[in-house]
């Protein structure tokens, strides 16, 4: 019984570890017009590679635009 809980809380480590260092390879580029007149206001918040929290996946297109940077989308969601 002891071997096996101690089997268990070991592979549980190990999942909780490799779950943390596949994140970078879920980076994405985000998904831009070529003509971007304006972003909605739609709060639909994406985390950048850079640590900022972008409003939506627009916003982050036309900072990327504006300061010539190619910042990816590291996950959905706030930072």
């Amino acid at each position: 019984m002891k071997v096996a809980s101690i089997f268990l809380l070991t592979a549980l480590v190990l999942l909780s570890l490799s779950g943390s260092t596949r994140a970078n390879f879920l980076e994405r580029k985000a998904k831009c017009t070529s003509e971007v007149n304006g972003c909605p206001k739609i709060y639909n918040p994406v985390c950048g590679t850079d640590g900022v929290t972008y409003s939506n996946e627009c916003v982050l297109c036309v900072e990327n635009m504006k300061h010539k940077t190619p910042v990816l989308i590291q996950k959905s969601g706030r930072c």
